[in-house]
């Protein structure tokens, strides 16, 4: 691991209670799509104390904020998007609320080394991720090309659920193809339609 990691993993270990915290928070007081006004407050509250300028409401969603962090270096813009709506009636089955809580940690953390390194970090308060009378955020944030100057962005859990079942469909043609039977497929905890 070399000094920059050393760094991140250092800022995670002696902050992740926080954010522990503040995921435990949320999933208390559940707020469904497009209503997740103490989630977001409390997400953004946090990421303002640590050092980013914060835009509430943003990308046209009254409960989205627009985090970010310049250091004084040119260098990439990377993006982590949190999600923290629950589900109407079951909370928060899909842990949105840990998934802001931390998204929130890793642009905190890589913020703690972004001078040395050069470049901007990004957080995305995206409510919606369910649906609702506003839809989900995401698609507002790419509307307002805040997305396309994005170097890399850190997506939400289907991205992963994707890449996991690309990753599975990898694997079944190489198992396939060595003459073995029907392998083990994943699938996401929540998704029954997944491949």
């Amino acid at each position: 691991m070399d000094e920059l990691q050393k760094k991140i993993v250092d800022y995670v270990e002696a902050n992740g209670k926080t954010y522990q915290q503040i995921a435990l928070e949320i999933h208390e007081k559940p707020e469904v799509s497009n209503y997740e006004f103490f989630a977001s407050k409390r997400l953004a509250d946090q990421i303002k104390s640590v050092g980013f300028e914060v835009e509430m409401p943003a990308a046209g969603h009254r409960t989205g904020f627009a985090a970010s962090y310049k250091s004084g270096k040119p260098g990439p813009v990377m993006v982590f998007l949190a999600e923290y709506d629950a589900l109407v009636g079951l909370g928060h089955g899909c842990g949105h609320n840990l998934f802001g809580a931390t998204s929130s940690l890793a642009a905190a953390a890589l913020k703690s080394v972004i001078d040395e390194v050069g470049g901007e970090v990004r957080l995305y308060g995206t409510p919606g991720e369910e649906g609702g009378e506003n839809g989900s955020a995401k698609g507002s944030f790419v509307v307002k090309a805040t997305l396309k100057k994005a170097e890399r962005h850190f997506p939400d859990h289907r991205a992963l659920a994707i890449g996991l079942a690309q990753r599975q469909e990898a694997a079944d043609r190489s198992i396939s193809s060595s003459g073995a039977r029907h392998p083990t497929r994943l699938r996401h905890r929540n998704r029954e339609s997944m491949p």
